[in-house]
């Protein structure tokens, strides 16, 4: 999953490029506009982070929300990656415009709901082009009908995920996360100092959130898992969070030192 959280740097407004996967949070940085060689460069860093750690990984798909740029950025990035359409942006699009209206937003995203859970690609379409005809017998304002409507061109995007069934289908994985860093940077009142120090800033802030601890009723629910590091990888180093956020951060002396007069 990737997606852009927008924020300000110096009362400029920049994107937070957040990539997520299996309750973490895989990369963090920052682009100075939403155009598409700033989104690479900011996806760019797990990209080289990827590549150093595990030379031979390769996503096969990421999920998005469909803009443009960031979807192009992707696929430079990773060439061959399939780009999978997130659904629930667009359950999102229609529940907003019906907001004056809850038993209609009711009924909209029910449907909608029943043709995400169809079981393949068939079942998908059928369900999808019920529903648009269902739509024209229907009286719906025209800025909803338009927005529903736009979901005919969108079908084989969303289709996708058929083909590979541990897709992720929505945005889930990277809205939770994501929710967290707009508690931090509300609480922090966005970026003030210099760049690096933003840069710095987001990447500390997506450790803290791939090793905090999980509270005791979801320690429970998980068999004893501590945190979204342990979850993803399947080990802990140590029952304290922190001295296991240090351990694995540490890179077991793989990242060169610095040639300086402290370390000769």
């Amino acid at each position: 999953m990737a997606d852009e959280k927008h924020c300000t740097h110096q009362g400029a407004r920049i994107y937070w490029a957040v990539t997520a996967a299996k309750g973490c949070i895989v990369g963090s940085g920052l682009s100075p506009t939403a155009g598409y060689e700033d989104l690479q460069a900011a996806y760019g860093d797990f990209e080289q982070e990827m590549a150093d750690h595990a030379p031979a990984y390769r996503p096969e798909t990421v999920t998005t929300d469909g803009w443009e740029a960031t979807r192009r950025a992707w696929e430079t990035l990773f060439p061959g990656i399939a780009w999978i359409l997130c659904f629930l942006h667009e359950v999102i699009k229609v529940r907003d415009w019906c907001r004056s209206k809850p038993d209609l937003r009711t009924c909209l995203t029910d449907k909608l709901w029943h043709i995400y859970h169809a079981t393949s690609k068939r079942q998908f379409s059928q369900r999808l082009r019920r529903f648009l005809e269902w739509t024209q017998s229907v009286d719906l304002p025209t800025p909803i009908n338009d927005r529903v409507q736009r979901l005919r061109e969108k079908s084989l995007f969303f289709q996708r995920a058929f083909d590979f069934p541990e897709a992720y289908r929505t945005s889930n994985q990277v809205d939770r996360p994501m929710n967290y860093l707009d508690r931090a940077l509300y609480a922090m009142q966005d970026f003030h100092g210099s760049w690096e120090a933003a840069e710095l800033s987001v990447r500390s802030m997506a450790m803290l959130w791939n090793f905090h601890p999980f509270c005791r009723k979801t320690r429970q629910q998980n068999g004893g898992c501590l945190c979204p590091f342990e979850q993803l990888n399947g080990f802990r180093y140590h029952d304290d969070w922190m001295r296991n956020l240090l351990t694995a951060s540490s890179l077991n002396g793989r990242r060169p030192l610095i040639n300086s007069s402290h370390t000769n």
